[in-house]
């Protein structure tokens, strides 16, 4: 049976070491949650590679990065969130980072974290000097500390973040197929204007052949593109500044956003994915203490969709003026109407937190499903619309010289 050794902490924070034989390292977790110690490092007796439950991430050597990602944040809270909630104090937490840490850069910014915790300032406050956390996460942690209740805000973060993480990577692997599928196609298009058609030019040429129409333009496309390659390379640049343009100035980025909302299919699941985050973010703040107001001025700032930003913006001023939140946000029509619905008898009936966790379920689910059905119809048009560019420039070569063949017999 394999020998694994282990470190955990007990609940006095004294750390402790051993080895253990067992089958796997799953066993080996729950015999040392069993004896009431918190797992942080479990490995194969000998092997130098480590595991452990919390998730840390070991990196060495010229791979290491001195840059702090969302996932060494991930990491972070989540061990964090569960050496407070075994019962350890803050400042002996951090320590326990620091020996856990390799990546410089995320060891530098919780030795900083320690040092102003050490110092007295609140660990909330130390959080937002870092510039590393987020508006979200910084107020998230404040709540909890007020409350006495950090461990549970942290816990609640890592929730959040994960399934965050989780939603955004459901839309970014959709797309990955479909962008090879087209990059390919536009590589393949231009591989045989450029290499296969002018081949069969030099030769209808030779012969002196009547060439059809369709054949007359796949030839003059791809000598086109031959000698004027460069003002397609520019067309294509030009192009990248245009979109770097539209989504770094504000008017222009507000008027894609709403020009999207209104696409077939493309608005539908912007509506959706941020009717998500809408609601798991204010639901997750509401449920640490923070007030109303000030979590919808937070959430605002998670929202990608700069209309529906907005419209949270005006929501909350008209908040302020005693109007019911729900009521305002119908009236933008921008906001899916179900779930709005829903909201409204949240905030009606006094259960607006449950209601939100519920509505943002609802919507990750619908998100995977809208997903789903864009890319059972992305893919099919894709492939058909290669498959036919590509016909029509192996067709316009063949039809002559089928033509010639007949004329020769």
């Amino acid at each position: 049976m394999p020998v694994f050794e282990y470190q955990a902490l007990s609940a006095a924070g004294t750390s402790q070491s051993g080895t253990m034989e067992a089958s796997s390292e799953a066993q080996v977790l729950e015999r040392i949650h069993t004896q009431g110690l918190l797992p942080l490092q479990v490995k194969l007796a000998g092997v130098a590679s480590v595991s452990t439950e919390l998730g840390a991430k070991k990196k060495s050597g010229w791979l290491t990065s001195k840059k702090v990602s969302q996932a060494d944040i991930i990491a972070f809270t989540q061990q964090l969130s569960s050496m407070l909630n075994a019962g350890l104090p803050l400042d002996r937490a951090l320590s326990i980072q620091l020996e856990l840490i390799e990546q410089p850069g995320m060891s530098k910014l919780v030795r900083s974290l320690q040092e102003q915790v050490r110092s007295g300032v609140h660990f909330a406050d130390a959080l937002e000097a870092s510039n590393q956390f987020s508006r979200f996460y910084v107020n998230m942690v404040r709540a909890g500390e007020a409350s006495g209740s950090i461990d549970d805000a942290l816990g609640r973060l890592v929730d959040y973040m994960l399934r965050a993480k989780e939603l955004r990577g459901t839309v970014v692997s959709a797309l990955i197929y479909p962008s090879i599928l087209f990059v390919v196609a536009i590589l393949s298009i231009i591989a045989l204007l450029l290499f296969v058609v002018p081949q069969f030019s030099q030769m209808f040429e030779e012969m002196g052949a009547e060439l059809p129409m369709i054949t007359k333009l796949v030839m003059a496309a791809g000598e086109a593109l031959k000698v004027y390659w460069w003002a397609v390379l520019g067309g294509f640049l030009f192009i990248l500044l245009v979109l770097q343009y539209v989504f770094t100035n504000e008017q222009a980025r507000l008027w894609l956003d709403r020009s999207m909302l209104r696409w077939p299919i493309v608005g539908d699941l912007v509506g959706k994915v941020e009717m998500a985050r809408f609601s798991r973010s204010l639901g997750t703040l509401l449920h640490n203490g923070v007030p109303l107001l000030g979590s919808l001025q937070i959430v605002k700032n998670t929202m990608s969709n700069r209309v529906m930003a907005k419209s949270i913006g005006e929501a909350a001023d008209s908040l302020k003026q005693g109007e019911s939140l729900t009521r305002t946000l119908m009236s933008k029509r921008v906001f899916p109407a179900y779930a709005l619905h829903m909201l409204r008898v949240g905030e009606e009936t006094g259960q607006m937190e449950q209601l939100l966790h519920e509505v943002a379920n609802i919507y990750d689910a619908e998100v995977r499903n809208a997903v789903r059905q864009m890319l059972s119809l992305l893919e099919p048009i894709l492939i058909l619309i290669m498959a036919l560019a590509i016909l029509v420039i192996i067709g316009a070569v063949l039809i002559p010289m089928i033509s010639m063949a007949d004329l020769v017999q």
